[in-house]
């Protein structure tokens, strides 16, 4: 089991760094500007020493050590400007990754589309998106830059301190590994406290936003205080948990702190018996002076300072190995959504077939299709009826390419759809469900998203297609008239003129209308059946319907009952046209 736990924590450190792509040079230059600062700092340790060692023992003046003063003082200033740009490069590619990351996370989404979309809690996506990326943040711009810096700075010291004194060299080598043991033994626990902190942050998200989209309802049933309570001890565990995230932390600095301090110390108490003549050993059989002594002594913290800092950003990495968790099984899902051919469809009008598909959904035992056939024509309109449950929207999200059946296939123009370019046929879909989204924006942004290279006029053409003109007229900025939160000022006839604005908009060879009338009052639903109509002209149309008035408008009828399909007879479709499924 831990070695299981550490194989995967491994693959997660691999994923995190394969995340730097092109924003690796920014690393390189924080590691080079870190090292050039440490170079400054070895050269002021030098000047410094040198400096007291000549006013003490060699009756030096302060005229004669200007030229010193001024090199340390330049010194200084570079090693500042060098922790600027290590500070600046690394936010640098931390920015540039993240942006990357959350770029190709919604653009996952949009590959797994509604049918996923819909059985996830909104408030843990957002969570993923924000929080979850967000902590990536440290172990790119400062924890990648650090490990090497870890590693090159001590060397790098090492070289000079060596000639002075091996002692004290070995005394560094001996010593130094004891910061990095301890930060793995502290750092595990945190590993372990941050996934429970982004869990628990997660499932508070996803209650929090649940809890403000029902708050009219849970205000209706006189429930609103007891949900307030239920939020209020919810995030007094959150907070708890992240108390124990921040304890650790601090008990890593504080134990890295520790080590480091006793490591100077030891280094003091050989230099200090040395002076006394008790230890001549060490300096190459030579005496130990005040300027080796005062060289190691303002080297030894800055030995250990990279180590430090490396333990210090520790918790960093534990942080983004526990947040990457869930962004890597987001990504894998829509991985395996995504894999298929790269078959471009004919130019034809195409058509559909749903061929002995049979489905059920991951982890539940009822098959929900079962051996299911159905074929829509190129150009002709076919309505889907039957009873809510049956599997109509599992079978249209089978068709989008949002789900995958568990056997048979789904054929557009006689190629499977696994085996068609995902993009391409994206590109001959427009589809128009019963819940309309509109997002935030106006009403042309809204329209744009169909085919954003629109121009006014097809824009307008649309919208009179689908008799939207009427009610955008009467609004006092037309088109660009700002949506409400989720089209609330605007009534559900309108959002379903909008929708259907946006299929004309698209002009897609196919449509797949997922009861495009329901909940609508008899004028609207009269309103968006004519413009149906026009839009149905060929187009290859599959319709979810259980209004009779819908079916009038489709050339055959299929009815899809306990997961089995047949398509209705003469006497079978007047009976639904007539009564409903």
């Amino acid at each position: 089991m831990q070695a299981t736990t550490r194989e995967s924590s491994r693959e997660k450190s691999r994923w995190l760094k394969g995340l730097i792509g092109d924003e690796k040079r920014w690393i390189r230059l924080s590691i080079a500007a870190g090292l050039f600062a440490g170079l400054m700092l070895i050269l002021q340790a030098y000047l410094l020493a040198k400096a007291v060692d000549a006013t003490l023992f060699h009756n030096a003046q302060l005229n004669d050590m200007w030229g010193w003063l001024a090199i340390i003082l330049l010194a200084l200033v570079l090693r500042a400007g060098a922790g600027v740009v290590r500070e600046w490069s690394g936010q640098r590619a931390s920015v540039g990754a993240r942006s990357r990351l959350r770029a190709e996370l919604i653009q996952r989404l949009a590959i797994l589309g509604p049918a996923y979309t819909r059985q996830q809690r909104s408030g843990e996506l957002s969570s993923l998106l924000m929080e979850q990326v967000e902590a990536l943040d440290g172990f790119i711009a400062r924890y990648l830059p650090q490990m090497a810096l870890a590693v090159m700075l001590p060397l790098v010291i090492l070289v000079f301190v060596l000639p002075v004194n091996w002692a004290a060299t070995l005394i560094f080598l001996i010593t130094a590994p004891l910061i990095p043991i301890f930060m793995a033994l502290v750092g595990g626990r945190a590993a372990e406290a941050n996934r429970r902190n982004f869990k628990a942050l997660a499932q508070l998200s996803a209650y929090f936003l649940d809890v403000v989209q029902g708050l009219a309802t849970l205000k209706l049933f006189s429930q609103s205080k007891a949900q307030k309570k239920i939020i209020a001890r919810n995030a007094e565990e959150f907070r708890l948990r992240t108390m124990q995230v921040l304890r650790l932390a601090f008990l890593s600095s504080a134990v890295l702190e520790f080590f480091a301090s006793v490591s100077i110390a030891v280094l003091a108490v050989y230099l200090g018996f040395s002076f006394l003549g008790l230890l001549n050993f060490g300096s190459w059989g030579e005496q130990i002076t005040l300027y080796h002594a005062l060289f190691l002594l303002i080297l030894a913290p800055e030995f250990y300072l990279p180590l430090r800092e490396l333990g210090t950003h520790y918790h960093a990495k534990q942080e983004a190995t526990a947040a990457a968790e869930r962004i890597i099984d987001l990504l894998d899902e829509a991985e395996r959504l995504q894999q298929g051919g790269d078959l471009s469809l004919p130019k034809s009008l195409p058509d559909l077939s749903v061929n002995a598909v049979s489905f059920s959904y991951t982890g539940q035992q009822s098959i929900v299709l079962n051996d299911v056939c159905l074929h829509v024509a190129a150009g002709e309109c076919v309505a889907l009826v039957g009873p809510s449950g049956a599997g109509k929207s599992t079978l249209l999200n089978l068709l989008a390419g949002f789900e995958k059946p568990s056997s048979g296939q789904v054929c557009i123009s006689g190629l499977s759809l696994e085996k068609v370019s995902r993009s391409d046929w994206m590109d001959h879909v427009a589809f128009v469900s019963q819940h309309t989204t509109l997002f935030p924006g106006t009403i042309r942004d809204n329209l744009l998203m169909a085919k954003p290279q629109a121009t006014d006029q097809e824009l307008q053409q649309a919208c009179d297609l689908a008799a939207a003109t009427e009610f955008i007229q009467c609004l006092e900025k037309g088109l660009d008239t700002e949506i409400g939160e989720a089209g609330g000022n605007f009534s559900g006839g309108q959002i379903q003129r909008l929708a259907l604005a946006r299929a004309f908009l698209k002009n897609a060879p196919v449509l797949l209308l997922d009861e495009p009338t329901a909940s609508l009052d008899i004028t609207s639903e009269q309103q968006i059946l004519e413009s149906l109509k026009v839009l149905c002209e060929g187009r290859t149309t599959l319709l979810l319907t259980h209004r009779p008035a819908s079916m009038k408008i489709a050339k055959r009828i299929y009815v899809l009952d306990q997961g089995k399909c047949y398509e209705a007879d003469l006497d079978t479709r007047t009976r639904l046209e007539q009564e409903g499924p």
